[in-house]
């Protein structure tokens, strides 16, 4: 049956989730895994999920897309019961049927009719793709075999018993099953395809590739445009304006028909940026991240038996984000000793985020802080099930950030129904959505009054009158690339 859209493919990039395949994500990596579990099983769509990988675009199928982005779950807990025995009948029928002889013949007929084809087909293809094709069948061909030809074991012996068998012993935790990659299939986009690009492009992307690749074929593309603090703030980022930073944004602006920015913010930064190198800017839009983490909450994911139960009293302020310069914890890890100085203040602080670059200094601070385990607890590697679990369960969200393109866990902890205190810089007063404190960034005692009224309950919570969800954001996605590619 023909799809709306047919003949108008979106080509879902997953490069940065396969970069990340097996780790926790972080916002950006986040965003991808979402975007594409909800765009890649629309059957409205034709979509075709790629990985750019020596310089070409690779097609996988989407069993491999949705095994690249699920995010790692725990080790599954031991079985303690076993499972029922499956009916003799069936025990019966698995022997006869492994006696069973192959059929060799049959085989041989198949492979004979598969070559003739693949040479027929072989002649209508264009010299520059015979190759690619070529390889396709053979795929193809080898997985046809192994349908028809299988190597049969010895039938087992088949038992039938005149008294109940004793229970086997328990099976081991079944293990993670994971989809072997083939990128032996090179996609040859067209005028009527989009790329979508939403991942850490700077990091798994050739531009210069790409746009070798855009040119030759007419394919459209559509970006997603997270920040541009590397070259507005190269403080705050370890470089310098005309680093690769800078280069990198310029050539995915011109190379895209559409950006998606995810906050004004952020539109209102590419902009200037643009009008101030005086180059063209395709057509914008916002669209705002989801803030519902759909793991359920798991305080087991916090393997410190005594450090959970004193944190699932809820007697904490939560900090969420990587360890960088601009999430400013250097200000949270300076007022905190103050803060417990007064016998009466009782909140810990508690900071899930994994270590970044350019902050050796105040890593070592932590590191080296009297109150780290005691007052102050990183958990440097947690999960979205702990991450919920320390969202339900925390006094007081802070994030006082130096500048942010968004600010997803600002939303996130608003979605568990937290009070949240944020700074005045960047989108995080747009991330708290109207109902957050915000505190101005260099007022260090705004920052602990606010903290302790937070702890004493006269900061409460506020529900916004809507927060962002996942399926909005994919929507938005949807809707924008169909637009670009014409439909």
């Amino acid at each position: 049956m023909a799809t709306p859209h047919q003949g108008k493919r979106i080509l879902f990039d997953l490069s940065t989730s396969y970069a990340w395949r097996g780790q926790h994500a972080v916002g950006i990596v986040r965003t991808e895994r979402e975007i594409a579990a909800r765009i890649l099983g629309d059957p409205n769509l034709d979509v075709v999920p790629v990985i750019f990988h020596g310089g070409q675009l690779r097609a996988i199928s989407t069993d491999q897309a949705f095994d690249i982005i699920s995010s790692p779950k725990p080790a599954p807990k031991s079985i303690t019961t076993a499972p029922a025995e499956p009916p003799i009948e069936a025990a019966v029928e698995a022997a006869v049927e492994a006696s069973l002889p192959p059929r060799p013949g049959f085989a041989k007929g198949v492979h004979r009719f598969a070559k003739w084809v693949a040479r027929g087909v072989l002649k209508g293809v264009p010299q520059r793709s015979r190759e690619d094709f070529r390889q396709s069948l053979i795929f193809g061909r080898e997985a046809l075999k192994k349908m028809v030809v299988t190597d049969r074991a010895p039938p087992p012996a088949v038992l039938l018993p005149q008294e109940p068998l004793p229970p086997p012993p328990s099976p081991p935790p079944p293990q993670p099953v994971h989809i072997p990659l083939d990128f032996s299939l090179i996609v040859h986009p067209s005028k009527n395809d989009v790329l979508f690009l939403c991942g850490l492009g700077w990091d798994v992307i050739d531009c210069k590739r790409l746009s070798e690749i855009k040119v030759s074929s007419g394919m459209k593309i559509a970006s997603v445009m997270y920040d541009l603090i590397p070259v507005k703030f190269p403080n705050l980022a370890g470089g310098n304006p005309m680093d690769y930073f800078y280069n990198y944004f310029l050539h995915m602006v011109d190379l895209s028909e559409h950006i998606f920015c995810i906050s004004k913010c952020t539109e209102r930064d590419l902009i200037e940026f643009m009008e101030e190198r005086d180059r063209p800017l395709g057509r914008t839009s916002v669209f705002y991240l989801g803030a519902n983490i759909s793991t359920a909450p798991d305080g087991s994911e916090i393997a410190d038996e005594p450090t959970r139960e004193r944190l699932r009293k809820g007697r904490y302020a939560l900090t969420v984000g990587t360890f960088e310069i601009r999430k400013n914890y250097r200000l949270l890890l300076d007022i905190w000793p103050d803060l417990v100085k007064d016998p009466e203040f009782d909140l810990d602080l508690v900071i899930v985020g994994m270590p970044g670059w350019g902050n050796d200094e105040i890593m070592e601070n932590l590191r080296q802080s009297p109150l780290l385990g005691r007052r102050i607890f990183w958990f440097n590697k947690l999960g979205d099930g702990g991450l919920s679990w320390l969202y339900e369960n925390c006094n007081v969200f802070v994030f006082p950030s130096l500048y942010e393109g968004w600010g997803l866990p600002v939303v996130e902890a608003l979605q568990h129904g937290k009070p949240v205190i944020v700074s005045d810089q960047g989108s995080s007063p747009e991330a708290g959505l109207e109902v957050a404190t915000i505190v101005a960034i260099d007022d260090r005692q705004g920052w602990i009054n606010a903290i302790k009224e937070a702890s004493t309950g006269r900061l409460v919570a506020s529900r916004p009158k809507a927060i962002p969800s996942w399926d909005e954001a994919a929507n938005e996605a949807r809707s924008r690339l169909l637009n670009v590619v014409g439909a």
